[in-house]
């Protein structure tokens, strides 16, 4: 993996995590990857770690993607399309399997100039409290950078 800083993270309010990021794919591909099981399960997580990968995008549709940690453990995450426009935008909830501190609100928009789609994902959280575990735990810039560089190997191979 490269050390070249991919994606940039803000906290433009106490419950709220901004995540932008650019990737040099059409817009309807980069859509696609980040919705359609088939395209998912080879990006998401380590290679083979997905255990359940579903995902009906439509409004009302269902979501739930199970993944295996390296040290045997699982997590799952589910959660409710609330609206979708492919390919410009998606918004969906997300909760966990193992850890119920409320609904997160993910609202995902994606704009192509010139073959380069520029991804921006606000995730709203239930509380700050809420929002600064999952910043410590995972959601930090090395883990985001190494988790959108094999999303970057998939839209390569497309």
């Amino acid at each position: 993996m490269t050390s070249e800083v991919t994606v940039t993270i803000e906290t433009p309010t106490d419950r709220e995590v901004v995540l932008t990021r650019r990737f040099n794919a059409p817009r309807r591909l980069v859509f696609d990857a980040l919705t359609k099981p088939e395209l998912v399960r080879r990006w998401y997580g380590p290679p083979g770690a997905m255990d359940i990968c579903e995902s009906e995008t439509r409004v009302g549709g269902t979501w739930r993607y199970v993944t295996k940690l390296k040290n045997g453990k699982t997590v799952g995450q589910f959660g409710v399309y609330k609206e979708v426009q492919a390919p410009d935008r998606f918004v969906r909830t997300e909760r966990w399997d193992d850890w119920d501190p409320g609904e997160t609100l993910v609202t995902t928009e994606l704009v192509e100039h010139n073959g380069i789609t520029t991804m921006r994902s606000s995730i709203v959280f239930p509380s700050q409290e809420v929002r600064d575990v999952v910043l410590k735990g995972g959601l930090t810039q090395k883990g985001t950078d190494e988790f959108y560089a094999r999303l970057d190997e998939l839209l390569k191979a497309s």
